[in-house]
C-alpha cells in the first residue's frame, strides 16, 4: 500500500507534530509500506541527511509553520491512501480539494486548535469558520489523541453530527529508549545532590503556550537547592534565558538546548519531577508527559483537556489550574518534599506509560483504518 502523510514539520525540526508523523512512517516502513512523510523544504541546510522515506517539497506562500506545498498532486495522485497531519495551513485545503474531486481516502490526524492573541488569533478563528468545515468533509476518518479534548476543541459540533469518522487513538512512547534507569546530572551541569525539575519542549514564538515563563516564576520562589533543566530551543530561548536571570535563576537553570534522542532519555531520568505548565487549549496531548512517565518520573501538568487524560491526578503526577503560579509551584514543592509519594507516582506512571502508550498499537489501528477507507 503506497501512504504519503503530510506534516508541517519534520525531524530534526521540532515539534510534536512532526515527532508523531515521523514516528508512524518510520514503523510504516518497517513493516513493508511504501509509506512517504512528505513535509516543507528547510531553510537552511541539514547537518545529516534526512531519512529515506522524508520527501521535502518546495513551499510557496510561507509563513511560520503554515506553507503551500507546490509540486504536491503527482505524490497525491500515486497515494492509495493520504493521510493529513493538521493544522497544515495552506497545504490542508489544496489536499481536501484534491481528495474530494479524485476521490482519494484521507486520513486526518487531528493534533490541535491553533491558538494566539489578537490579531492572528482572529485569524485563525475565521479559517475555523470558513475553511475548516470542507477539509472536515473530506476526511474518511479523524484520528485524534482524545475525545476529551476534540469535545472541548473546534471539532466538537463535527464530531456530534459525524461520530462514526473519529477514532480515539493516544499517540505512542519508543519503550526501547524511554525507560526508567540512571540518570547523569553532571552530563547536564546539574550538582548531584540537587533536586530537580524538568521541562521539554519547543521553546519559538509559536509554542508560548509551554507555559516556561510560568515555570520560571514558580521557581523562583522555591529552595536555592532546586535547579531547572529544560530541553529544547527556538527563537525564545534567549528570552527565556533573561528572564532566568532577572529572577535570580542563572546558577540553577539549565538550559540543555536540542539533545539527541539518548540524551532526552537521559534528562528525563535526570529528572526528579517533570513540569507541563501549559497555559491553554493549543496543547491537547503531552507526548513529552507520556515519555517522562515511561522513564517513571511523575508529572505536574495543567488541567487542560486532552492532558487531563494522559496525568491521572493523585496517581501519576498532579493537575494543576492552567497559568496558577502558585498551585505549581506548591504542587512541584510538595512532591519534592515527599520522596515516597513522589516514588509510588514514579512506578505508577512508569506502568501507565507501558499499558498506554505504544507505537505498535497505534499503528495497528491505522493500518485497519486505512484498509477500511480504501476499500
Amino acid at each position: 500500500m503506497k501512504i504519503i502523510h503530510l506534516s508541517c514539520v519534520a525531524p530534526p525540526q521540532t515539534g510534536g507534530t512532526g515527532r508523531v508523523a515521523f514516528e508512524i512512517v518510520q514503523r510504516l516502513v518497517d513493516r513493508g509500506e511504501e509509506a512517504t512523510l512528505i513535509a516543507p523544504e528547510l531553510k537552511s541546510k541539514l547537518e545529516t541527511p534526512d531519512a529515506s522515506f522524508i520527501k521535502r517539497l518546495p513551499a510557496f506562500p510561507r509563513w511560520g509553520n503554515a506553507a503551500a506545498l507546490t509540486d504536491l498532486k503527482p505524490h497525491l495522485n500515486e497515494a492509495d491512501v493520504i493521510h493529513l497531519h493538521y493544522p497544515f495551513y495552506g497545504t490542508a485545503e489544496q489536499v481536501a480539494e484534491f481528495c474530494l474531486w479524485h476521490k482519494k481516502p484521507l486520513v486526518m490526524t487531528f493534533h490541535m486548535d491553533s491558538k494566539a492573541s489578537f490579531p492572528l488569533g482572529m485569524v485563525f478563528d475565521l479559517y475555523r469558520i470558513f475553511a475548516q468545515p470542507a477539509i472536515l468533509r473530506a476526511c474518511k476518518k479523524i484520528v485524534t489523541s482524545s475525545f476529551d479534548y476534540t469535545n472541548q476543541s473546534s471539532l466538537a459540533s463535527f464530531k456530534v453530527s459525524h461520530p462514526d469518522r473519529f477514532i480515539e487513538l493516544p499517540f505512542g512512547v519508543d519503550h526501547a529508549q524511554f525507560h526508567p534507569g540512571e540518570g547523569d546530572r553532571a552530563h547536564f551541569g546539574i550538582p548531584a545532590d540537587a533536586q530537580v525539575i524538568g521541562f521539554t519542549g519547543v521553546m519559538d514564538h509559536a509554542h508560548r503556550f509551554k507555559g516556561v515563563t510560568e515555570l520560571l516564576n514558580a521557581v523562583s520562589k522555591m529552595d536555592s537547592r532546586i535547579h531547572l533543566l529544560l530541553v529544547g530551543d527556538g527563537d525564545q530561548r534567549r528570552v527565556y534565558a533573561s528572564q532566568a536571570n532577572d529572577l535570580g535563576l542563572t546558577d540553577r537553570c539549565h538550559f540543555a538546548g536540542r539533545v539527541s534522542q539518548d540524551d532526552l532519555a537521559l534528562a528525563y531520568r535526570s529528572m526528579d519531577v517533570f513540569a507541563f505548565p501549559s497555559t491553554n487549549g493549543a496543547e491537547a496531548f503531552g507526548l513529552v508527559a507520556a515519555e517522562a512517565f515511561a522513564c517513571g518520573i511523575p508529572v505536574v501538568a495543567s488541567n487542560l483537556p486532552g492532558v487531563r487524560t494522559v496525568v491521572k491526578d493523585g496517581v501519576t503526577g498532579t493537575l494543576v489550574p492552567p497559568k496558577d503560579i502558585s498551585a505549581l509551584r506548591t504542587a512541584l514543592t510538595s512532591l519534592l518534599e515527599h520522596t515516597d509519594q513522589r516514588r509510588t507516582y514514579g512506578i505508577a506512571a512508569a506502568a501507565d506509560a507501558r499499558e498506554r502508550y505504544h507505537w505498535d498499537r497505534h499503528v495497528d489501528r491505522l493500518m485497519r483504518t486505512y484498509e477500511e477507507v480504501k476499500s
